[in-house]
């Protein structure tokens, strides 16, 4: 039977309907919500409660207005023992459990657009997850992990309810439900499996429950579709450039941004992108040169250009590496092009950093005050006056993606744009794909301005 025919999805109550949580009914999510959050804010008040190792630092409101009591608590969620009572299976020994060790080679890639909605560290393919919650756990079972990450444990334990992604992991289903292996080994039934999702960073929590919430309406989906649409519309002007020779403009696909060196031989600029990029192989020169004087450099001994800027989110005078557009890629009538920035370009790059004075954009800090090693280790080097997070973004996207982020009114439209973000700032480099790199926060040498529409499009 293929997964056309038979389908053991978890259906879930609609949101515009009766709706049922821990045993009692709810004429509307929103009664339900309501209803928990009520109880949930009592709670906050509570000084004892607020005493719990790891209380997120924070206004009530905005837990409140973050959590979706009693499936998520942006704190430690006072439901849990309810949940237990409601959908766990108090032992009976007199019920024989046995499961043979499970043994055999797990090897997922990470291409599934669930791992890529978020990137985060130690992040595990749930499909791998899925074959040891088939092989040791039954449907309705409930599964604890206290360190979650961005809630893979809990997907897994969805799609084992999911007949498509069950015949993806090379299995087979019968049509009591029960699931074999490829060697005609019984495992269990197919059916969705109950999770408890705990772990100390709120972001990761908060990625955690929007995989795992139970409705999205297409309204979700819709409402950053629209806000795109009207922002397109208003703004798409600061992705246009001149095509060369014409009075045409294209469409900017991405900008590249590269640092500026000190030669320490003649004590000129260097920029990087010039002495080191070859545009005939696409990749970075071996041996490099001052383009000044000729004398053979090397980016590790070069001490890098320090600018003085005014910072329109500070709203003070500071200090970074400096940077220069070097290459813009962009589209005109289906075809790509390369072109170095002209004065139009750069002119309307001044203009965008002019108008971020007029933002209301509220930056956090990278590090606390203070003579910190880790601190002091973060502001050497190429991370030289990124002290906020701003600061990793070019002033064009960081417009505009704030901009998109103040109109987002839903939790979910708002981790969508969360998982694109890696997409968009400075920590990311020029050569290959463009993409963040993994498992570090490096500033590359050049990097690439990527256009926001077209990102959060994708």
């Amino acid at each position: 039977m293929n997964p056309e025919q038979r389908d053991f999805a978890f259906k879930t109550n609609k949101k515009d309907g009766p709706v049922e949580c821990f045993g009692m009914t709810f004429e509307t999510d929103a009664e339900r919500r309501e209803y928990f959050t009520d109880i949930l804010r009592e709670k906050l008040k509570d000084p004892e409660f607020r005493k719990i190792e790891g209380f997120p630092i924070g206004k009530d409101e905005d837990i409140l207005a973050l959590s979706d009591p009693p499936y998520y608590t942006a704190c430690p969620n006072p439901f849990v023992v309810d949940f237990i009572d409601h959908y766990g299976k108090p032992y009976n020994p007199k019920v024989k459990y046995h499961r043979e060790p499970f043994a055999a080679d797990v090897s997922e890639g990470k291409n599934h657009p669930i791992y890529n909605a978020h990137s985060y560290h130690t992040k595990v393919p749930h499909k791998a997850i899925m074959r040891f919650i088939l092989h040791y756990t039954e449907p309705g079972d409930v599964v604890f992990d206290g360190f979650c990450g961005t809630g893979m444990t809990a997907v897994a334990a969805q799609q084992c309810g999911d007949s498509k992604s069950i015949y993806e992991l090379g299995y087979q289903i019968k049509d009591s439900g029960i699931v074999i292996n490829g060697d005609v080994k019984e495992l269990t039934k197919a059916g969705v499996r109950k999770t408890i999702l705990n772990d100390l960073s709120p972001i990761a929590t908060f990625i955690a429950s929007q995989y795992n919430i139970k409705d999205i309406k297409n309204s979700s989906y819709h409402e950053l579709e629209n806000i795109l649409k009207e922002m397109k519309k208003e703004w798409s002007w600061l992705y246009l450039t001149k095509h060369e020779n014409t009075d045409k403009s294209g469409i900017i696909n991405y900008v590249v941004w590269s640092d500026v060196f000190i030669c320490p031989s003649c004590n000129d600029d260097v920029v990087f992108y010039d002495a080191a990029y070859s545009s005939v192989s696409g990749k970075l020169k071996k041996k490099l040169f001052c383009p000044h004087c000729n004398s053979a450099i090397d980016k590790r001994h070069m001490a890098h250009n320090i600018e003085t800027y005014y910072d329109p989110i500070l709203k003070k005078t500071n200090k970074r590496n400096k940077q220069l557009p070097v290459q813009i890629n962009y589209s005109y009538k289906n075809h790509r092009y390369f072109k170095r920035p002209d004065s139009n370009d750069l002119k309307l790059i001044a203009d965008i950093e002019n108008k971020l004075s007029n933002e209301s954009i509220l930056s956090q800090p990278m590090m606390f005050k203070g003579g910190e090693n880790w601190g002091a280790i973060w502001r050497a080097g190429y991370h030289y006056g990124i002290t906020h997070a701003h600061h990793f973004y070019s002033p064009r996207n960081l417009f505009l993606i704030n901009r998109i982020w103040m109109l987002t009114k839903t939790n979910f439209s708002k981790w969508l744009i969360t998982g694109v973000l890696n997409y968009l700032n400075k920590k990311q480099s020029f050569t290959g794909d463009g993409g963040g790199m993994p498992g570090v926060l490096y500033i590359a040498s050049l990097v690439q301005e990527k256009n926001v529409f077209d990102v959060l499009e994708r």
